[in-house]
């Protein structure tokens, strides 16, 4: 038998405030351990998508609640315990920002799901593509490094027949 799993509004738009928090303050500190300025200006955008996105979630919280949020200090329940924090070694953060962006677009994708309400649905939905959109940003901006365990790339399939020709 299937489970169906239900979600307060309210709850899911602290979780989303609190994220959109933490990954803002991630990125101000990646963007702090390069002096490239293409890297920082990249991580610093983010950090600023990242409040952007913090202060939608706030807006529709002040409309469904009713209430203001002054600041925010949740506790352990209204935190994504999958979002790891950033390290002081810039080529783990960015891979580790990877891992980040994919998590908070998957959880906005399965929370979009779970609710009917047109105005929750759209946000989180829109909130899935831009976390989605920062992790194609990523992955195209910094090429992950290859690890000495890590068997080589395989060429391209392009120059595969281009050799296979000749």
């Amino acid at each position: 038998m299937q489970k169906i799993f239900t979600a307060d509004p309210i709850d899911v738009l602290k979780i989303s405030m609190q994220s959109e928090k933490e990954i803002r303050e991630y990125y101000e500190k990646a963007a702090s351990l390069t002096s490239d300025d293409d890297t920082r200006s990249i991580l610093s955008g983010l950090a600023k998508n990242a409040e952007k996105h913090r202060q939608s979630s706030i807006d529709i919280y002040t409309t469904f609640s009713g209430k203001k949020i002054l600041f925010l200090n949740l506790d352990k329940r209204y935190r994504l315990m999958t979002l790891q924090r950033c390290s002081d070694d810039l080529l783990d953060a960015l891979r580790v920002a990877k891992k980040n962006e994919k998590e908070l677009s998957s959880f906005y994708s399965t929370v979009a799901r779970r609710f009917m309400e047109p105005v929750l649905r759209t946000l989180f939905r829109e909130l899935a593509t831009h976390h989605h959109q920062h992790l194609t940003l990523l992955e195209a901006s910094f090429e992950e490094p290859l690890d000495g365990d890590e068997e080589p790339a395989e060429e391209p399939l392009l120059d595969q027949i281009t050799h296979e020709n000749q």
